[in-house]
């Protein structure tokens, strides 16, 4: 019988996933400060930011 429930489906909504993180055990959108996953992540946003700051709005073009 529930093989015949999952194939044509009972009406009920799906329960939405929660990403859990490997290290705090936490889910994604609540890390924990001391979380070396979180914190890896804060410093690659930080360069990428950096990085765009100082590419600046309009890069110049190349004269030939």
């Amino acid at each position: 019988m529930s093989l015949l429930k999952r194939m044509f489906g009972n009406g009920t909504a799906q329960k939405p996933r929660v990403r859990i993180c490997v290290e705090c055990g936490m889910p994604v959108a609540e890390h924990r400060d001391w979380c070396s996953i979180l914190r890896g992540q804060r410093e690659m946003e930080r360069a990428a930011a950096a990085r765009s700051a100082q590419a600046g709005p309009a890069s110049p073009a190349k004269s030939s």
